[in-house]
């Protein structure tokens, strides 16, 4: 295959904003789609040489593969060893355990997907990942392993049938992708189905310039390939963390990949300018560099209270390409062009993966042993106060216990081994109000709420629908659910995420529950705090920390400085804009429709009148893990302020006139 160097300057478009992204840059917000440009690189590429070798007849499946392990685990493994030295270092407890878990991944080539089984509200943020970015390794080793075999089954029937097939996937995972983005956003992110159209599109590139059509006019072949590098830096600054990807819209930056790909040759501008000796240098590096920036910037996370500034994070792009360099020079290219044998390449990478894997086996099973690991973590210090809980996580986790117990003990009428949507909820007729909460894991914390409240209790028959809000479409099965038609009350809680079109999906939904003569309250988007260590603690844990180098051990001192600086956050109104257009959102919604209750979760989180917001007890246990959901303990503390406050007055009321209406009847 003919080198072409302005694919190299190709893969700086590509990796350069992929590590700004993840330094933090706003100005880079579309940064990652240099992953999406990665695979239409790797599409092109791997389609040329096996469409190539096959059309001579020489293609072998072992030498194909020897050269992806050539080309892909040296380096891999250097990185991964280093990172496991300073992973032990750094990380403490189950971010250790977690770290080395996600070895196992790697080593398998199957960390994607790891890190979907992972993605859910419990999961450890993203920029905390050392190894996260290991994911799209990984889709790309399935498309090696899967896409030779499917190539060579074609060629049987003659190379007429490569596209047709080529088109069919493209066609189905283009839809599959736009699919899910809005249904199951992880899966389409992290798995092989939904990217495979991206690898699809380079192979298009491959079959095209394979075909030998006449060039078209310099002009053209200009304006075609100015075109595509417009088209990858609209993506790049234009897009953000809230673009849905991949989707229609990722069609932006990867058909600008393949139209540099296709017209970009000799004589162009983008030709010239991609195929500069920086542009070249730093793509020829690419690989090295894509893997050495995640765990460098996810272990300076772990030891900053805030973001890291852009002083350290320039320091670490510079170490990153310098270390690039280094394992390029010395590490990929001595084994890429050195005389290794196939047995002792294949044997080698071999032991290196097996010995990761077992490792992170081990680790996993085992991962309750103190494997003494975060001794140069700053700010990792375990406190042991009353009843302070480090943890956070084991506080998210612990907070479904109360749900789940009340679920547990109610009959299922169908499928119940992944959630409790088939509960019986309201089989027992009580003459209560049959209230259905409805959303995402917020829903969880009000319904824990209720059942600490004994007054609640008295009225209400509490049941739930999981789901997020954009979920719930005019078609959606939540409607034809037996929970749905037996409820006298829907009560909507979520985190309303705009991404996921909840905003424009909940006028439609309460209209409808409105419409089938449902009592509707919504609840708005609860204020949220931030959140420091890369997601770890929480405002009061920065208050425990912060007080305990004062030499302040005080419990109630703590806990009235947190509890003014949470109220000081709460009225500074410094929190997500996305909090405060959904919130302006169910405003309109009220006032559109005059039956419906709007309820607001911060009347019972703070004090008015004490101008204090409420964030953990007297001995120090926390009422928020997070930016703001609830603890069991902040469940059972706001129940209370709940019912102070008379926070459910106007559901009450309802449930009152319920049980006055059968009273009535009853005579």
């Amino acid at each position: 295959m003919k080198y072409r160097a302005e694919i190299d300057g190709l893969r700086t478009v590509a990796v350069l904003p992929v590590i700004l992204f993840h330094a933090g840059s706003k100005l880079f917000g579309g940064g990652f789609v240099g992953v999406d440009i990665f695979f239409v690189i790797s599409g092109y590429l791997i389609t040329t040489i096996i469409v190539d070798e096959l059309s001579r007849g020489t293609f072998s499946l072992l030498r194909f593969y020897e050269r992806r392990a050539k080309r892909i685990l040296p380096a891999l493994c250097l990185v991964s060893l280093t990172a496991l030295g300073l992973g032990w270092l750094v990380l403490q407890g189950r971010d250790f355990v977690e770290f080395v878990r996600s070895l196992l991944g790697v080593a398998t080539f199957s960390s994607n997907i790891l890190f979907w089984m992972e993605a859910d509200y419990f999961d450890t943020a993203a920029e905390l990942k050392p190894m996260l970015h290991t994911w799209s390794l990984a889709v790309e080793e399935q498309f090696y392993i899967l896409f030779p075999l499917l190539l060579m089954l074609l060629w049987r029937f003659g190379q007429r049938a490569v596209l047709p097939t080529l088109v069919g996937i493209f066609v189905f995972s283009l839809g599959l992708a736009q699919w899910q983005v809005r249904t199951d956003p992880m899966s389409a992110f992290f798995l092989l189905p939904a990217r495979a159209w991206e690898l699809g599109l380079g192979a298009f590139c491959a079959v095209y310039l394979r075909a030998g059509h006449p060039p078209l006019a310099g002009g053209l072949r200009n304006a075609l390939s100015a075109l595509g590098l417009a088209l990858v830096c609209a993506a790049v600054f234009g897009f953000d963390a809230e673009t849905p990807t991949p989707s229609l819209i990722t069609l932006m930056p990867t058909v600008g990949a393949a139209l540099i790909l296709l017209f970009a040759t000799g004589g162009t501008l983008v030709q010239r300018l991609l195929s500069t000796r920086g542009m070249v240098g730093i793509g020829l590096i690419s690989y090295s560099a894509y893997l050495w920036h995640q765990p460098l910037m996810a272990f300076a996370r772990h030891n900053s209270l805030e973001e890291p500034s852009w002083v350290i994070m320039a320091g670490l792009i510079a170490l990153t390409l310098g270390l690039a360099w280094l394992s390029w020079t010395y590490v990929e290219i001595p084994v890429r062009k050195g005389q290794y044998g196939r047995l002792r390449l294949f044997g080698i990478s071999a032991t290196g993966l097996a010995t990761f894997a077992a490792l992170g086996l081990f680790i996993h099973t085992y991962d309750t042993l103190d494997y003494r690991s975060g001794q140069l973590n700053v700010l990792g210090t375990q406190i042991s106060l009353l009843d302070y809980e480090n943890d956070n996580m084991a506080l998210l986790e612990a907070s479904a216990m109360p749900f789940s117990g009340y679920a547990h003990n109610l009959a299922c009428l169908g499928n119940c081994d992944n959630g409790h949507q088939e509960r019986d909820w309201f089989g027992a007729d009580t003459g209560k109000l049959k209230l259905l909460l409805v959303g995402n894991s917020h829903s969880k914390d009000v319904f824990n709420m209720l059942l600490f409240s004994k007054e609640a209790m008295q009225w209400i028959q509490p049941g739930r629908y999981t789901a997020q809000i954009g979920e719930l479409g005019p078609h959606s099965k939540f409607f034809g659910a037996r929970s749905y038609a037996q409820a006298d009350a829907v009560m909507i809680v979520s985190r309303f995420k705009d991404s996921r079109d909840d905003l424009q999906v909940l006028d439609g939904l309460v209209r409808h529950a409105l419409d089938d003569g449902k009592r509707v309250i919504v609840v708005k988007n609860i204020f949220e705090f931030p959140r420091y260590l890369g997601g770890k603690w929480t405002v009061f844990d920065k208050n425990v920390h912060t007080a305990l180098a004062e030499g302040i051990s005080d419990p109630a001192t703590i806990v009235a400085r947190s509890n003014r600086e949470h109220y000081q956050l709460y009225k500074s109104g410094a929190t997500e804009p996305r909090v405060i257009e959904a919130n302006a959102e169910i405003d309109r919604l009220k006032a559109r429709y005059p039956g419906l209750i709007v309820l607001d979760r911060m009347d019972y989180v703070c004090s008015e009148t004490e101008e204090i917001c409420y964030s953990a007890s007297a001995t120090l246990k926390k009422y928020f893990p997070d930016y703001g959901h609830h603890t069991q303990a902040g469940a059972e503390f706001f129940s209370s302020r709940m019912d102070e406050v008379g926070w459910l007055a106007p559901v009450l009321e309802m449930a009152q006139h319920k049980h006055t209406a059968q009273i009535t009847a009853t005579k």
